[in-house]
């Protein structure tokens, strides 16, 4: 199981995903007043003024990649659940830069137009995190050939 490419691969993508989970920001527009998004909160200075719930879909997206790992023999079932995976990694990457330009908008609290977007740790380890589960899928579908073009050898 391990000793697999593809495992690493997915294991690394679970990981960058999991930084979700450590309070790391999604994104943060620097003014007078820091407002700024983690993965459970909207802050805006020091007070928290929303609840996110982005954190819920890191946590699916670390199941799915633990449960990819562990159906090792089921190559099919892998493709299946890692192309799923890459669905929800973009899905997630597309919620973190949608909340970036729709937050500052609909918040009552912030006064004037937020201005100067950074992006957070958390974005870049989405889009990493992507690149690694691209290189699963691709390494069990060399596997699910390999292992085909034997079965047409005996």
């Amino acid at each position: 199981m391990i000793q697999r490419i593809q495992t690493v691969y997915f294991l690394l993508a679970a990981l960058l995903v999991a930084a979700t989970l450590f309070g790391t920001d999604l994104f943060a527009y620097h003014q007078a007043d820091d407002f700024h998004a983690t993965a459970y909160k909207l802050f805006k200075g020091e007070d928290v003024f929303k609840k996110v719930d982005f954190w819920m879909l890191s946590v699916v997206q670390i199941v799915f990649a633990v449960m990819i790992i562990f159906s090792f023999k089921m190559r099919h079932r892998q493709i299946f659940l890692g192309w799923i995976l890459l669905i929800l990694n973009i899905f997630s990457t597309a919620w973190i830069v949608l909340g970036a330009v729709v937050e500052p908008s609909q918040c009552t609290t912030c006064g004037e137009a937020a201005t100067n977007l950074s992006f957070g740790i958390t974005f870049y380890s989405h889009a990493i995190a992507f690149v690694f589960v691209f290189l699963g899928i691709r390494g069990v579908r060399k596997d699910k050939k390999t292992i085909d073009s034997l079965n047409r050898l005996r």
